[in-house]
């Protein structure tokens, strides 16, 4: 990996978390309010970008996570990385930016009850209602956020600005 794109993924890693800090009281626990997982929809146009997103959920939950602590690096980190590369199974033969977001909305969605057994287990919150508002929160926010990312790489490309 050249340095140009260590430190692309370091910015989106920054991005990451600045995007969350404003919103921080609201992006842990069962409703997961967290704008930056719009970046998850990177790895649609280029599967480096996840090494971005994974760093940028742990330095997340490293710096903001107050209740679940250490747990939550471990819990949060692990979601987001099987997620990514579940995704990008799936994705291996599907070329469209739009349906490659689709797979990822769905993954990240589906996969959060990684999340729910985090919260069942430490803080003995119910699984099925915990997982029903994290699936519905993850849901919501990679649909909002999916158009954005598709106008974005219009005016960047996001897959010409790793590969230069």
């Amino acid at each position: 990996m050249n340095s140009k794109k260590i430190v692309n993924l370091a910015v989106v890693s920054a991005i990451y978390v600045v995007l969350t800090m404003p919103f921080a009281s609201f992006g842990f626990g069962a409703i997961q309010f967290r704008l930056a997982e719009g970046l998850n929809h990177l790895g649609a146009f280029h599967k480096d970008y996840k090494w971005g997103v994974i760093l940028g959920v742990f330095l997340t939950n490293l710096l903001f996570s107050t209740d679940l602590g250490v747990v939550d690096l471990i819990f949060g980190t692990f979601h987001t990385a099987v997620s990514f590369f579940i995704a990008e199974f799936l994705m291996r033969r599907i070329v469209d930016p739009k349906k490659r977001m689709a797979v990822i909305t769905l993954v990240f969605s589906v996969m959060m009850f990684i999340i729910g057994l985090e919260l069942y287990f430490v803080l003995d919150l119910p699984f099925w209602f915990n997982y029903f508002t994290l699936f519905l929160s993850e849901l919501l926010i990679l649909a909002v956020t999916a158009p954005v990312m598709l106008l974005l790489n219009q005016r960047v490309n996001f897959r010409k600005l790793l590969e230069r």
